[in-house]
């Protein structure tokens, strides 16, 4: 589509990190500044969800790169 490769491999590694720190509820407003958002969750461990999601993201980056 016209966007270099690494841009994209780029754009793919910010989306994960944000979804990973919703997810993981690691997100602070010192991290988040403006755009920080606090989403209301149940308490727990969600470090597998955080992982496997991880794990997702990264494909995509593979197969981008």
């Amino acid at each position: 589509l016209g966007v270099p490769a690494q841009s994209a491999a780029r754009a793919v590694a910010i989306m994960k990190s944000a979804a990973t720190a919703l997810i993981g509820q690691t997100n602070t407003p010192a991290s988040g500044g403006a755009k920080y958002r606090k989403m209301e969750t149940t308490q727990g461990d969600c470090s597998a969800l955080v992982s496997e999601a991880g794990s997702y993201f990264d494909r995509v980056i593979g197969a981008i790169s």
